[in-house]
C-alpha cells in the first residue's frame, strides 16, 4: 500500500491514550526512505517538538500512526526546535512597568533549553544534528520541502509538486504534479536544494 506525504503530515501518533500531531518528517537524503518523525510533544500551551525515529512506528492507518514508546520515553526523547522561532513574533523592545525597557527577544534566546538536550548519536557516534542548529539533520532532508517545488523537463515547465508518493517500505518514490501528472522518482536529475526540479 502506497502512502502521500500530505496524508502522513496530517496524522497523529498514536502511542497509549497519548496522541501527538505529526509536524515534519525527514527523509535519507541518498535512499529517500524515511528516518526521523517530529512529534509535537507539548501541552496546551507549549509546544515542545521531538524527533523519534521511523523504526518506532506501526504502518499508517487513515488517522492516527501507531507508536511504540512509553510516555516516559517520549518525555525523554531530543528536542528539535524547527523552524519556528517564538522570539521572532516579540517586539524588540518593551517598556516594563517602571519605565525600564528591555529585549523579549535577548530573554527568549536566553531561556532556551533545545541546545542543551543531548542528540541521538549516529553508528559513527556523531550528533544527527547540523552545526548550524537550524532545525535540519545531517544526512537527510524535510520531506515536506518537496511540496510547491517546481518540476522541469528538457522541453521546459511541467508544474509544481503537489504531493509525494510513498511506497510501503516509506521511500518516496514519485512526485505528483498540481494537474495529477505522477513523475517517477528514478528519473530526477537534480536535487531538491536546488531550487527546483528537473526530470529526465
Amino acid at each position: 500500500m502506497t502512502h502521500k506525504l500530505t496524508h502522513l503530515l496530517s496524522l497523529k501518533a498514536a502511542a497509549g491514550d497519548e496522541r501527538l500531531p505529526v509536524r515534519a518528517l525527514f527523509h535519507d537524503a541518498q535512499t529517500r526512505r524515511l528516518a526521523r518523525v517530529a512529534l509535537d510533544a507539548g501541552g496546551w500551551f507549549d509546544r515542545r517538538e521531538v524527533l523519534v525515529a521511523i523504526d518506532r512506528f506501526g504502518p499508517p492507518s487513515e488517522e492516527t500512526w501507531p507508536l511504540s514508546m512509553t510516555s516516559e520515553e517520549i518525555a525523554d526523547a531530543p528536542e528539535w526546535q524547527g523552524d519556528h522561532d517564538p522570539a521572532l513574533s516579540l517586539p524588540p523592545l518593551v517598556i516594563g512597568p517602571l519605565g525600564y525597557t528591555f529585549s523579549p527577544m535577548m530573554m527568549a534566546a536566553g531561556m532556551s533549553v533545545s541546545a542543551d538536550r543531548q542528540m541521538p548519536k549516529g553508528p559513527e557516534g556523531a550528533s544527527d544534528l547540523m552545526a548550524d542548529g537550524g532545525g535540519t539533520l545531517e544526512g537527510l532532508e524535510r520531506s515536506g520541502d518537496w511540496i510547491g517545488k517546481e518540476a522541469f523537463a528538457e522541453d521546459g515547465f511541467l508544474g509544481r509538486v503537489e504531493d509525494v508518493i510513498l511506497d510501503p517500505d516509506l521511500t518516496l518514490t514519485e512526485v505528483v504534479l498540481e494537474d495529477g501528472t505522477e513523475l517517477a522518482l528514478t528519473r530526477l536529475r537534480n536535487a531538491p536544494e536546488q531550487g527546483h526540479l528537473v526530470f529526465a
